[in-house]
């Protein structure tokens, strides 16, 4: 009786219903994750793909290789911004003229960071915080640690 039940099973053609549920609710799972993979690589695209990303990346890059071994530094107050003084020279980095923009011994003008609305800088301990707001009302904010030269 088993072996018959078996050959009756083993005769039948076609899917079963349930066999159709089954590939259908895997089709789906697949499709769900298909949809995650490509919102994460439009999101991850568009972050690397922005100029103004960009931008501030090597902005916060540039600073934090300059504030490693400083002799001093302090939080400007007429004009936002920091003066530090590292291996003897002294170097701005401010704000002015819609532009974030770096001097040595208070002579030239190397621009940091363009469209700039507004610098706000805040000093706690040894960690420089900066906020900056765009022309385009975005803001960003980055903290950056300071070390001394001995």
């Amino acid at each position: 009786m088993y072996r018959d039940l078996i050959g009756k099973l083993k005769k039948q053609n076609g899917y079963t219903f349930i066999d159709g549920i089954l590939q259908l609710s895997v089709f789906i799972i697949f499709a769900q994750i298909l949809v995650l993979i490509m919102w994460s690589l439009y999101t991850t695209e568009k972050k690397v793909t922005d100029p103004q990303e960009v931008e501030w990346g090597l902005f916060i890059q540039y600073v934090e290789a300059y504030l490693n071994n400083v002799d001093s530094i302090m939080v400007q107050k007429s004009q936002p911004g920091i003066r530090f003084i590292k291996e003897g020279e002294e170097f701005d980095v401010e704000y002015a003229s819609n532009v974030i923009r770096k001097q040595k011994n208070r002579l030239g003008n190397e621009p940091l960071l363009l469209n700039v609305q507004a610098l706000k800088v805040s000093m706690e301990g040894q960690n420089i915080t900066f906020f900056v707001t765009f022309f385009n009302g975005q803001q960003k904010e980055h903290t950056m640690y300071v070390t001394y030269s001995k």
